[in-house]
């Protein structure tokens, strides 16, 4: 049984729309001004993250033009080098990057509502330490599994009745997001001067290039998602043409949008009340629109949360079904629901890790350990155009100036990683680590494999 394609290029875009455009919006500025302290590397930053997107994306698009197979990366490394460099990416998949992603949005999903309902009794265990984890049961845990498993057993009914809802949250987000700016910059109390206060910066210099990188790391939090196309590509309808069009479109989209945002956020407020706080998008409704309107904040917050983790459950489930049916992770979740079309075993695997990381208490810990992995892996992915033309596979699709955007998402990866390595040397190290483990893993699956053949035999 195969994956169906259904899906055509405004489901294509709503699910890439739905899975970059998360949380991240309202929180990112608030540490990027306290890092760098200047307005005009804030926005700089956020017009760069969109440009190293829209980067990846088209390079990305090359190799899913070739293969247009469920699974992603997995897929582009598995045929460029080797199955088992593949096999890493789908392993850090599975216990990290995906997973991790939806947990922490389940557990903010958890606090907004916690918000939006304080009178409700809320609860919060002792922490327990398990290998140098700290594990805690609270109200915001219980919350964030509903979610998990409403969105779960939508994906279990096949990918179009997922993505129906999935377009439902894009057109509300997007609707809210423009109707934001839209009354922001007509009625909301914004003041330029907030932002001209704020010294432009010398490009000449050493330190600007330095605050550049450091805005980097979290705003390229904020813009993943910009390859979720290329894990459903299978169940896209004409790929040919569908997947390059909606990468494209979705980056030019939502990079637009963020930068629009951001631009609001900095004329709203004085940069020492922005500064560091964790919630700039609701101090900047607060300061353009007054305090009355905070409940419609927090709502439509808890509401973009949902619509990210929607999207990233619907990619991340389809590369274990990918790793599977090449015979390099357990048979099952290969299988494919007889009527429903949907990897159902995967999907609901997913759930149950990413239900298992939100009673870990420190889970952004998490994402800090395999961002330098999946990065490693990233630049190994950009570069496959490269292996592919060596191997005689040519495209019909050209990426445009290439190979200028290959080189530039190649470099941006490199000096990312370099700032987790100084910023946050152990938690990489650690992400290095779980990464590698894979190749034993990887090998364990081969060896029973072949030990499995020659019984049948």
């Amino acid at each position: 049984m195969e994956l169906k394609r259904s899906l055509n290029t405004f489901d294509s875009i709503s699910v890439l729309f739905s899975s970059m455009v998360g949380s991240g919006i309202f929180f990112t500025s608030g540490y990027l001004i306290k890092e760098t302290g200047n307005l005009w590397i804030v926005l700089f930053c956020w017009i760069i993250g969109g440009f190293l997107a829209l980067s990846g994306s088209i390079t990305y698009a090359y190799a899913a033009r070739l293969l247009p197979f469920a699974g992603g990366d997995y897929v582009y490394l598995k045929v460029a080098y080797s199955p088992a460099i593949a096999f890493m990416s789908g392993w850090s998949s599975l216990l990290t990057n995906f997973s991790a992603c939806v947990s922490v949005l389940a557990l903010a999903f958890g606090k907004y509502v916690q918000i939006l309902f304080p009178e409700l009794p809320y609860f919060e265990s002792p922490t327990y330490t398990f290998l140098g984890l700290d594990l805690q049961v609270s109200s915001t845990t219980l919350i964030g599994i509903l979610p998990i498993l409403f969105f779960s057993v939508l994906n279990y009914f096949g990918i179009k009745s997922a993505v129906r809802v999935q377009n439902v949250f894009a057109v509300l987000k997007i609707t809210g997001l423009l109707l934001f700016l839209v009354l922001g910059f007509s009625i909301g109390s914004t003041h330029w001067g907030y932002l001209f206060d704020s010294p432009f910066p010398n490009v000449l210099e050493l330190s600007f290039y330095s605050k550049v990188l450091i805005g980097i790391v979290p705003v390229s939090f904020s813009y993943l998602g910009w390859n979720m196309i290329t894990y459903i590509a299978e169940e896209v309808k004409q790929p040919e043409k569908t997947i390059v069009r909606s990468a494209i479109t979705a980056c030019f989209l939502v990079a637009g949008l963020y930068f629009a945002i951001n631009l609001l956020f900095v004329i709203s407020a004085p940069i020492g009340e922005l500064a560091g706080q964790d919630g700039i998008g609701a101090i900047a409704f607060q300061k353009l629109f007054g305090t009355n309107y905070s409940i419609l904040t927090t709502s439509f917050i808890a509401w973009v949360i949902l619509g990210s983790m929607s999207a990233i459950l619907i990619g991340g489930s389809r590369v274990y079904f990918a790793m599977a049916r090449d015979g390099v992770f357990l048979p099952s979740f290969s299988k494919v629901h007889p009527k429903w079309h949907s990897p159902y075993v995967s999907i609901f695997f997913q759930a149950f890790v990413a239900i298992l990381f939100l009673f870990v208490k420190e889970i952004e810990a998490l994402l800090y350990m395999i961002t330098c992995s999946i990065l490693i892996l990233s630049c190994l992915t950009a570069a496959t155009p490269f292996r592919f033309e060596k191997m005689g596979m040519k495209s019909d699709y050209k990426i445009p100036l290439y190979p200028l955007p290959i080189f530039l998402y190649i470099f941006a990866n490199i000096a990312v990683m370099v700032i987790l390595f100084v910023e946050k040397p152990i938690t990489a190290s650690w992400g290095l680590m779980i990464t590698f483990i894979a190749l034993p893993v990887y090998y364990l699956f081969r060896l029973d494999k072949k030990m499995v053949s020659k019984q049948s035999t």
